[in-house]
């Protein structure tokens, strides 16, 4: 398989991904939004503060789901774009600090 058919078939796999982890937040929404309709009394309570159950959980579940979709989908148009999402970016490689040691070495004889 080539690179270009294999870098295909994993942004479709990053899309699907996606659009999976947005229909299921949807249906969790949606039962959500179900539960509240049946059980609108329920309450949550802290510290002896009361306060709306059911917002807040739709709230983070949303925020939740929309930062996983996007995340996979932003990974999904990087890797379309020809970018390697497995390049090291953040660490040196084995290869870099053998070459520090042996500037360091070559420093230190002179």
């Amino acid at each position: 398989m080539e690179s270009s058919s294999q870098n295909s078939l994993y942004v479709r796999l990053l899309r699907g991904g996606a659009a999976t982890f947005l229909l299921l937040g949807i249906g969790l929404v949606v039962w959500l939004v179900d539960q509240w309709m049946k059980h609108p009394e329920m309450q949550a309570s802290q510290f002896g503060n009361n306060a709306p159950y059911w917002p807040a959980v739709i709230v983070f579940i949303v925020v939740s789901v929309a930062a996983g979709a996007t995340l996979l989908w932003r990974a999904a148009s990087r890797l379309e774009n020809g970018e390697n999402l497995f390049e090291e970016r953040h660490r040196k490689s084995l290869k870099d600090f053998e070459d520090d040691e042996g500037v360091a070495d070559r420093e230190s004889s002179s």
